[in-house]
């Protein structure tokens, strides 16, 4: 799948998000992280550059942030399993949940240079709807973001024009609050929007309900457009698909080159290290060991 990199626009609003670092500066970061996690006896011991990188751009160039969603990133997964688990191509949940709903990454960047990630419930299916596997899809996607590019902010779409009322309810406040907790804390993603399109009657309510399991800062950034015309202030037409009155594609294509690219993680995903909690060090959560292993007081905001 190809993905479009930003171009001169993106960069400068790249730059006036404070995303930009001197390279020389970002390398002496990534050496300082790959120190830090070589003396973290529970987490595993990471040297991929790249990935480093990407995380530590998405705080922001923030190097204590950065950590502290690394060790997220790992020990979520053996906390919360059940959104981790079978996370290759060929996992049953996923020839599943494609008979339910669709999922796709477009390839151009908003000019905020946010990507967009479109879910979609599809009409005549068979299958039976699972909000777990919706919810891994959705986070096997952003793996993928994040393993080949710096994801500075991503943008939901969900298109609701075939969701039934039983798909919404199958979503628990608690699933929807390790959902949000996978994506907020253990991502270095910014979520910078949520825009449902196509909306039944029944879902502003459900909406509104939702709202109570996620980050306020989030909640902000919930819209619910009856028209397109609404979506356009947002995500503009050239990025959008066809099907969305934009101009860039069938996102009937889109769906299946984010399939087709996926299977590329199967053998990271099989060989992808794991955090041992027993191991973990006892420590509040206002303090972070530096570089000698000897703790410091940080600065919460």
């Amino acid at each position: 799948m190809v993905l479009s990199p930003p171009n001169e626009q993106h960069e400068q609003a790249i730059k006036n998000l404070y995303f930009y670092k001197d390279p020389k500066e970002t390398e002496e970061d990534i050496d300082a992280l790959i120190e830090w996690l070589s003396k973290q006896p529970h987490l595993p011991n990471i040297t991929d550059r790249v990935w480093l990188r990407h995380f530590l751009i998405g705080r922001k160039n923030n190097l204590q942030r950065t950590k502290k969603v690394i060790e997220s990133y790992f020990t979520i997964r053996v906390e919360i399993p059940e959104l981790f688990n079978e996370m290759s191509s060929d996992a049953e949940w996923i020839q599943k949940a494609v008979k339910v709903g669709k999922m796709s990454v477009l390839p151009k960047l908003t000019p905020e240079a946010n990507r967009v990630h479109i879910i979609r419930s599809i009409e005549n299916n068979d299958g039976d709807f699972d909000a777990m596997s919706m919810c891994k899809g959705s986070l096997k996607i952003i793996d993928y973001l994040m393993r080949r590019e710096p994801v500075y902010g991503l943008v939901f779409l969900l298109d609701l024009k075939h969701c039934q009322l039983s798909y919404l309810l199958s979503f628990t406040p608690t699933l929807t609050k390790n959902l949000m907790r996978c994506i907020d804390e253990a991502t270095p993603l910014r979520v910078r929007g949520v825009h449902y399109v196509n909306p039944p009657k029944f879902v502003s309510r459900l909406v509104n309900f939702f709202k109570l399991f996620m980050p306020s800062k989030i909640q902000k950034r919930i819209v619910i457009h009856e028209t397109f015309d609404t979506l356009y202030e947002y995500i503009p037409k050239d990025v959008l698909p066809d099907e969305y009155g934009g101009t860039a594609g069938s996102i009937e294509k889109f769906e299946d080159d984010i399939m087709r690219a996926t299977k590329e993680d199967d053998e990271w995903y099989r060989n992808m290290p794991k955090a041992d909690l027993s191991k973990r060090p006892v420590q509040s959560n206002n303090i972070d060991m530096d570089m000698s292993g000897t703790f410091k007081k940080l600065d919460i905001d």
